[in-house]
């Protein structure tokens, strides 16, 4: 039975096992697309205002580095329900509402999928991050830096300069979409409240 076995092994044809390696790695690409679109598609709209970022953190290549104000840094009092007891990486999720400019802000942050949400309000789930717990040395609890995956934009080369200074001037806003799941995709990037750039489905 072993020496069967070891047969069968070596029978595996090197092409058809290519052609199912390529097979995997297309459909897997091919559902990164089609789940990129359905958030674009049909994700809830949310605007977010960006804010400075490092000046030391130069344009690298054709991207522009994004962070968001009110989102991508969370105060401790923000968050409601209970803490992790001890440190830990964990993803944070948010309660996004709507200001009288149209521009959303975090209401609130919890460790756990908030229940209920008014209409207007959208919750967006960020990346794992670095939660800390308070010490019996007098430390407070705290939240790293927030990623939602959404903080790189590309742009054609020679353009990145011109949007980093409408960012650092507050100037740059970015319309995202989120799924019921709380993920984020960037729709389009504005200036001074006009589209520069709007992200085509596929």
């Amino acid at each position: 039975m072993m020496k069967f076995g070891h047969m069968l092994r070596r029978r595996i044809n090197p092409l058809l096992a290519g052609l199912v390696s390529a097979a995997v790695l297309v459909g897997t690409l091919a559902l990164a697309i089609e789940r990129r679109a359905a958030i674009l598609r049909d994700g809830r709209e949310v605007v977010l205002k960006t804010e400075p970022v490092d000046p030391r953190d130069l344009m690298r290549g054709d991207y522009v580095r994004l962070n968001y104000k009110d989102v991508s840094s969370i105060e401790k009092q923000l968050v409601v329900g209970a803490w992790p007891v001890e440190d830990t990486t964990t993803p944070v999720w948010l309660i996004l509402a709507p200001g009288s400019d149209g521009v959303f802000a975090a209401k609130a942050a919890s460790f756990s999928r908030p229940q209920q949400v008014s209409a207007e309000e959208v919750v967006l789930k960020s990346l794992p991050a670095r939660v800390s717990v308070a010490q019996p040395t007098g430390g407070l609890n705290s939240i790293g830096r927030l990623s939602f995956g959404i903080e790189r934009y590309y742009v054609p080369e020679g353009e990145g300069l011109e949007i980093e200074k409408a960012r650092n001037d507050g100037r740059t806003t970015v319309a995202i979409r989120v799924s019921e799941n709380g993920e984020p995709q960037i729709a389009r990037l504005m200036i001074d409240g006009e589209t520069l750039y709007q992200e085509p489905l596929y």
